[in-house]
């Protein structure tokens, strides 16, 4: 019984040896995928670093969870690498942070990385990724922080982005200076865990809803500045009530500004110059931004 029994334990250790050996086989070969897409390393950091020879939670910019070793983290900011996402990134799927940005990476985002369930930070900013904003970023049921600024994104705001209710996580939202087109889908200004929303410099157009700030209670930043948006600023912007900077300037808003921005006690940075045509106000007295 006791030889069965020791048999036994033996056999679930070694397959659970034999998992983690998988397991980490599966995340180095993803990563070497990942470097074979490299075309420009002119700072030699992964042709020099990331060797075969080497554990891979040993690699430059990675890190590893300490209880399955498994890959969790990828910082490679501002390495001045040049290429392609490959798209078997995805199958790194204890990944929880990705940040690629400040670097040359062209093309589109590989579907793949929709398999990317465990993610919580998403960083392609400063790129020159191509194509339209990934629907399937609405299918990341942990992401927090969405940052896509600084690229070629073309297209509208895709809506179906947020009708996952799973997303009700998402804190940051930065998509501005693209190409990007089209109205605001309404459905942003109901996503109540919103703490920061820029998308400034791009070429969106039609008009704010009226009930805006009805569902953001958390929204402190707020950047729509450089822009085609017309029409009024709500009156109920006031019901933002932490928000810190509001930016709506180079549009062309026209009408009156609601006194009731004067409600907003936490606010320190306003920009609402180069509009339409603002009534009744002195507008030189606004910051321009």
């Amino acid at each position: 019984m006791e030889s069965l029994t020791f048999s036994i334990a033996l056999l679930i250790l070694l397959l659970n040896s034999f998992a983690f050996s998988l397991n980490s086989y599966t995340d180095k070969n993803a990563l070497i995928s990942f470097k074979n897409s490299i075309t420009s390393d002119a700072n030699a950091i992964l042709s020099t670093n990331w060797s075969q020879n080497t554990p891979v939670c040993n690699w430059i910019g990675v890190s590893c969870g300490l209880k399955h070793g498994r890959v969790t983290a990828l910082n490679l900011s501002r390495y001045d690498l040049a290429g392609t996402v490959a798209p078997h990134l995805g199958n790194l799927t204890f990944l929880r942070y990705l940040d690629i940005s400040s670097n040359n990476f062209v093309g589109m985002c590989p579907f793949e990385l929709s398999k990317l369930r465990r993610l919580k930070v998403m960083n392609l900013g400063a790129n020159s990724f191509t194509g339209e904003i990934p629907t399937w970023l609405g299918s990341l049921p942990q992401l927090e922080e969405l940052y896509l600024s600084n690229n070629s994104f073309l297209g509208k705001i895709p809506s179906s982005l947020f009708n996952n209710s799973k997303l009700q996580t998402l804190q940051i939202l930065y998509l501005h200076s693209n190409i990007l087109s089209g109205s605001i889908p309404h459905v942003i200004f109901n996503v109540s865990s919103l703490r920061k929303i820029g998308i400034g410099n791009n070429s969106l157009s039609g008009r704010l809803p009226i009930d805006m700030c009805n569902n953001m209670p958390n929204i402190k930043f707020l950047s729509l500045s450089w822009n085609h948006l017309e029409g009024q600023i709500p009156s109920n912007i006031w019901k933002c009530t932490h928000l810190e900077k509001l930016s709506l300037s180079h549009n062309n808003f026209s009408g009156s500004i609601p006194r009731e921005i004067g409600r907003l006690s936490m606010l320190t940075e306003l920009y609402l110059g180069y509009n339409g045509g603002f009534q009744g106000t002195n507008i030189s007295s606004f910051f321009y931004m």
